[in-house]
Formats: C-alpha cells, sequence, structure tokens
C-alpha cells in the first residue's frame, strides 16, 4: 500500500505543474451492483446506492488531462436469497476512494467532446455495519469489520459546455470480519458496479 500511495503522489505532483485547470463534481447512481463475497453469498440484491465526488485534473499534453479525485461512495444494503437454508441482509461497508485520475478527450468540430476516463487508488472504507443471518430456527446478528483495500474505474462520456455524463464500470476491494460460528470469519467482499455520473467541470 505505501509503494502505491508514493506512486500516486508522484503523478498528482506532476498533474499539479502542468497547464489547463479543472475542477470537476459529479454525482452517481451505482446500477447493477454487486458484492462478490465468498463467505455468505452475499450476490448484491441493492437497494439504491450512489455517490458524489470531486475531481481535479491539468492537461498535461494536448488531449491528455491528469489529476487527483475524492468521493464518497453509499453502497447501500445487501440481501441474499435462500442459501442452503439461510438468508442473509444488513449493511457492509460504504468508501471513500482517494485516486489518481486520467482521461483521454476526442476532441472534434462539434460542442460534444467524448472521452475514456481511468481511476486508481485507495479505498478506505467505513461505516462497518451488521449482518443478519435468519434460517428455520431463527436469526442471529453479526458486527462487520471491513478493511481497506485498492480501487479502480474505467469509463466513458461526453462534456457538452461543460456539463458532462458518463458511465464507468467501479471496484473497491475489501476484506471483512465477522464473529459467527463464535470466532473471526475473515473474506472477501469486493463491490463492483456500474454507474452513471452527471457533473459539470469548471475551468481556470
Amino acid at each position: 500500500m505505501k509503494k502505491l500511495l508514493v506512486v500516486l503522489g508522484l503523478i498528482a505532483s506532476v498533474a499539479l505543474y502542468a497547464e489547463g485547470n479543472k475542477v470537476e463534481v459529479r454525482g452517481g447512481i451505482d446500477l447493477g451492483q454487486e458484492f462478490n463475497h465468498n463467505y455468505w453469498n452475499l450476490k448484491k440484491d441493492a437497494d439504491f446506492s450512489y455517490e458524489l465526488a470531486v475531481e481535479y485534473r491539468r492537461e498535461l499534453i494536448q488531449n491528455v488531462e491528469l489529476g487527483v479525485g475524492l468521493a464518497y461512495q453509499d453502497h447501500g444494503k445487501v440481501k441474499s436469497g435462500n442459501y442452503n437454508g439461510y438468508s442473509t441482509e444488513g449493511d457492509l461497508y460504504d468508501s471513500i476512494p482517494l485516486y489518481v485520475t486520467g482521461r483521454y478527450t476526442f476532441k472534434n468540430s462539434s460542442e460534444f467532446t467524448p472521452y475514456v476516463k481511468a481511476n486508481l487508488g485507495y479505498s478506505f472504507n467505513v461505516n462497518d455495519g451488521k449482518i443478519t443471518v435468519k434460517d428455520a430456527f431463527g436469526e442471529e446478528n453479526f458486527d462487520i469489520n471491513a478493511k481497506d483495500g485498492f480501487y479502480y474505474g474505467l469509463g466513458l462520456g461526453v462534456e457538452y459546455k461543460g456539463f458532462i455524463a458518463d458511465l464507468s464500470y467501479q471496484v473497491n476491494f475489501s476484506d471483512i470480519e465477522d464473529g459467527s460460528n463464535g470466532s473471526i470469519n475473515s473474506s472477501k467482499a469486493d463491490f463492483s458496479r456500474v454507474t452513471l455520473g452527471l457533473g459539470y467541470n469548471f475551468g481556470f
């Protein structure tokens, strides 16, 4: 993790001394969300989940922008169907990723400017939650401790007079711990989804 943070810091420093400044504020809603959980079988039957983000970018060379971003991502709740006689629901975690972002814009004679983008960073996973497990004999509640992990996103979109709309595939990585079966169990609970984002670029 330390090596990744050093690399992210170096890339961000290069972006800060380039020309062509932009600050983007963006909101997004998630589509097709899924917690890829290998213990509780928590395939994400999600209720509403969303993100709020801000990015600072500069144009390094023609059509290529580089910068840093920070987001708050609310992952909603999880609920699984019946699996080996039990069902599971509850809250796992939300995420605050800090990341380096890169963007390539396809400039043309139109005012509509398509682009592709990539994010890479570290996800601080917060709001440790609870899981309720139900079976034929009743239910039990377990506290969840979510670990931090990597984060990445890949997307494409279009900009029109500063307004942006894009679709991106994003993943937050995490290991979680719970106290089921009278012991501490550790398992993966990576959150993946497609995010529809809308925002605005402030140039200066």
